[in-house]
């Protein structure tokens, strides 16, 4: 086993195999910084378009617990509608359940909104995650 006290003792193949692999990794460096920077050959962020909010988005959007009212709903006309909960998602949205209908015919409806954004989501559980009776 060779050890090395100082640079003068090591041999001088070790010392150029350190110039080489400092240099690729500025080399990396610079590319990812180019790469990166705003220039003329970066493209320009996506667009996404917003779609308008729907009687029941914007219901739930402003709406608080408890929250009830009829809305038109585009393809079944007027129904009741009322704001279950609201919680925070794992996503980091702020999230509100729904009902729409009455009785038998209710369904739960998720709507979650971020930076002023609301638009109706897919809920993860069937149902919607409650139990009801």
């Amino acid at each position: 086993m060779i050890l090395f006290n100082s640079a003068a003792d090591r041999p001088v193949q070790t010392r150029i195999t350190g110039l080489v692999l400092t240099a690729m990794g500025l080399g990396l460096l610079a590319g990812c910084s180019a790469a990166t920077s705003p220039g003329a050959g970066t493209p320009a962020a996506p667009v996404v378009a917003v779609e308008p909010m729907t009687p029941l988005v914007a219901f739930a959007a402003t709406a608080q617990p408890g929250a009830e009212t009829t809305l038109a709903l585009p393809g079944s006309g007027p129904a009741r509608v009322r704001v279950l909960r609201t919680y925070n998602a794992a996503s980091g949205r702020e999230c509100r359940e729904v009902l729409v209908g009455a009785g038998t015919g209710e369904q739960a409806r998720l709507v979650c909104g971020a930076d002023g954004q609301w638009a109706e989501a897919r809920p993860l559980l069937r149902g919607g995650g409650l139990q009801r009776p």
